[in-house]
């Protein structure tokens, strides 16, 4: 079972990393899942975090954009102030990118 608590980090980590992105969406924790809003306003809820970074994704645009979001998800859980949750959470991000950029399973390129 879940808590809020995981909730908070888990929209904390989204809100983090997707900072300062065009077009940013803003997770909110909810007591049974988040709420992704864009900056229109319109929100979907997301029931588990696989569903948030899906709907993150799916907002995100371009190529570029995903490469650069996947490349902030990958310092962020690399970041040992960020083990645990926060990491887990970042590593589902790039997962769910990566399902985005490669459907057939190949690995997502990194950049430097």
């Amino acid at each position: 079972m879940r808590t809020l608590r995981q909730h908070l980090i888990v929209a904390h980590t989204v809100n983090s990393v997707c900072r300062g992105l065009p077009g940013a969406p803003k997770a909110t924790a909810l007591s049974d899942g988040w709420l992704l809003t864009g900056p229109s306003g319109a929100g979907v809820l997301c029931p588990t975090v696989d569903a948030l970074w899906t709907a993150v994704v799916g907002r995100a645009g371009d190529v570029s954009r995903l490469e650069l979001l996947a490349e902030r998800l990958r310092r962020h859980a690399a970041d040992p102030a960020n083990e645990g949750l926060p990491a887990r959470a970042a590593r589902s991000g790039v997962e769910s990118i990566r399902r985005r950029l490669t459907p057939d399973g190949g690995e997502l390129e990194r950049n430097g």
